[in-house]
């Protein structure tokens, strides 16, 4: 008689519990996306904000639109990046960059924290897509460096990865720093210019995110717009098991800073969406 241990036993256990969790998941999705009437609308952001007044359901028709309404080239990007793990994020932010860069057509935009370029791709596809002219920056390590909550693949030249992926998709290079957001390098760069919009995806240790958050503030246009990334916990909003509401630094940067100091638009799911004054 073949005996196993108990530590046997519960790898069995934690593999079943995995795959029925899995299945779940499939299902819930698969329900999140089917055609809902009431979602069958092409808002702006804004009204779609104004129409939608809570996380979930504004998460909900941001999602339901990149499956329903969303041009052919924003999935296609998506795609490209859920294919071997490029890049992270969910179906619905897809949707919301596409609706605010068409509203608005932002010049200057820079994103902190790059990854794999999945964003700022997405960015000059769309600009290259709708006719419009965009300049867009990258400030990033470029490595596979990461912080208390985050841990990156350390066998890919995530520099070149990023050119290769706008290569793919037929965009302009952007401008890419490589230096972590607090290095003098990058600051200098930050602040050489006013930005139209500035997406912060960066460390999500609190006092990094913070001066990320101060510097970026501070060089935005009055008008211009600001994207925090993983900041939506302590908030109404609910997460459904295949999204996620954020970390506890971004958040707290969110609450406590951006919520007094500029004016909330709007956010889809833990992505919080701010207009300087």
């Amino acid at each position: 008689m073949k005996f196993y241990s108990k530590n046997y036993f519960i790898k069995k256990i934690s593999y079943v519990v995995k795959q029925v969790l899995g299945i779940k998941t499939k299902f819930l999705l698969s329900r999140y996306s089917r055609f809902q009437s009431e979602f069958d609308r092409d808002y702006t952001l804004n009204s779609a904000i104004v129409n939608f007044h809570s996380r979930n359901k504004l998460h909900a028709y941001m999602h339901h639109y990149f499956y329903h309404n969303c041009p052919y080239y924003i999935q296609k990007h998506r795609k490209y990046f859920r294919a071997e793990n490029r890049g992270f994020g969910e179906d619905a932010l897809h949707s919301m960059w596409y609706l605010l860069f068409r509203e608005i057509q932002p010049k200057h935009c820079l994103e902190i924290g790059v990854y794999r370029g999945q964003v700022i791709s997405l960015w000059a596809l769309i600009a290259k897509e709708n006719g419009y002219n965009i300049e867009i920056s990258g400030i990033s390590p470029f490595s596979s460096i990461g912080d208390s909550v985050s841990t990156y693949m350390r066998d890919i030249d995530y520099y070149e990865d990023v050119l290769a992926s706008f290569k793919y998709f037929d965009l302009s290079p952007p401008n890419l720093v490589k230096a972590l957001s607090t290095d003098k390098e990058a600051i200098s760069y930050i602040s050489e210019q006013e930005w139209d919009l500035i997406y912060i995806d960066g460390s999500h240790d609190f006092e990094t995110a913070l001066a990320d958050y101060q510097l970026c503030h501070k060089y935005l246009k009055v008008g211009g717009i600001l994207i925090l990334d993983d900041a939506s916990l302590w908030t109404d909003y609910i997460p459904l098991p295949f999204s996620f509401g954020g970390h506890p630094g971004p958040s707290k940067v969110a609450r406590e800073y951006a919520e007094k100091e500029m004016r909330f638009i709007g956010a889809v799911g833990h992505n919080n969406i701010y207009k300087k004054l």
